[in-house]
């Protein structure tokens, strides 16, 4: 071990060591307005775009940061978001540039999961504990912290099964087709509507999770369809109501998007027919930070950490429309014990469980 790596590790336990002598003393309420400790944990976020489920992931990150540099745990965070349209070789320069600064941790959210491998093994070699957010990546030295898109393909799909009972006419609304994400959670749709016979798919629209392009979708197709009972899939619920709305007929069960300005529309709506939020989880970020700490205390971390994905129902939608602001992505509320709880569980080869609301 060099003795850079001896350095981290050593700090990394202070900090771990900080982090739950902070925890055993969360009753003070005593605020601190102190930067952080030079022998805290310095941690770098590379973002290759934003919009505004990144901005909410970035948020998060650096209000967790914050936090824990305020408990001495970090020692200073930075994001950078490369220029350009999601561009990998714009990432893998920004990459290089933050590997220079030596940050004891790199989380990297990649705009190619392949383009990168190389950036990421350098930052690797370089002594940096390295996590990937929110897609899969062969780079054995790099940990995983992400939701699984088949998954994701599951929980758009059977509340909108259940709320129909099993039976009825719907339109399954894709995402960006042609991507391997979208190919996982379009492959799982199919392996479970092969379950429900009673279940017809009238059309495809390709609403590229997007609400404007689901409503236009929509109305393309509309007029041509029968009574429709339900539009699961990529999210877009808000423009695919609308579209219904507009054709004068009664809105099917969809899939809203998790910001606050479609879960108000959904509230102020009055629809309460069994749709549902569903979206991969921003909030991925944060259990990214702890599984990183762990991994540089020395714990033994399961090299892809799957987490839940973000999903919302009638009964939680009144806390989410007071909680997030109208740009706002609802987000799991990670801290250090769910992490844990996460990590043992994918261990013990048991199902994670979300962490309750707050």
């Amino acid at each position: 071990m060099s003795f850079k790596s001896l350095r981290r590790a050593g700090i990394a336990t202070a900090a771990i060591a900080a982090l739950t002598l902070s925890a055993c003393s969360a009753g003070s309420s005593e605020a601190s307005s102190s930067s952080g400790s030079d022998e805290g944990i310095s941690i770098a976020l590379s973002n290759g775009f934003v919009n505004g489920w990144r901005l909410t992931l970035i948020n998060k990150f650096e209000d967790e940061a914050a936090a824990l540099q305020e408990q001495g745990v970090v020692s200073e965070f930075t994001t950078v978001n490369a220029p350009g349209e999601n561009s990998a070789t714009e990432q893998a320069s920004q990459i290089r540039s933050l590997v220079l600064q030596d940050p004891d941790v790199l989380l990297v959210i990649p705009a190619s999961s392949t383009a990168l491998i190389p950036a990421v093994e350098e930052a690797c070699d370089a002594g940096i504990t390295v996590v990937v957010l929110d897609a899969d990546m062969d780079a054995p030295c790099a940990h995983v912290v992400r939701n699984a898109y088949d998954m994701w393909g599951e929980v758009s799909l059977m509340p909108a099964l259940d709320a129909i009972d099993g039976a009825g006419n719907i339109v399954i609304n894709r995402g960006v087709i042609g991507s391997q994400p979208e190919e996982a959670f379009h492959e799982r749709q199919l392996e479970i509507l092969q379950d429900y016979p009673e279940v017809t798919v009238a059309a495809e629209v390709n609403g590229f999770c997007d609400s404007g392009t689901a409503q236009k979708e929509i109305v393309s197709v509309l007029g041509s369809l029968p009574e429709i009972d339900a539009v699961p899939g990529c999210i877009g619920g808000m423009g695919i109501v609308q579209a219904f709305e507009s054709a004068g007929r009664d809105a099917p069960v969809v899939v809203f998007d998790t910001d606050g300005k479609s879960l108000t529309f959904w509230k102020e709506s009055g629809i309460e027919n069994g749709s549902f939020a569903a979206l991969t989880d921003p909030g991925q970020v944060i259990a990214a930070i702890y599984v990183a700490l762990a991994v540089l205390d020395g714990q033994d971390v399961p090299q892809q950490v799957v987490l839940p994905l973000l999903e919302i129902g009638q009964e939680d939608l009144d806390y989410w429309v007071d909680a997030l602001a109208a740009d706002e992505y609802a987000a799991n509320q990670w801290d250090k014990d769910t992490v844990d709880a996460a990590i043992a569980a994918i261990a013990a080869g048991e199902e994670v469980v979300a962490p309750a609301l707050k």
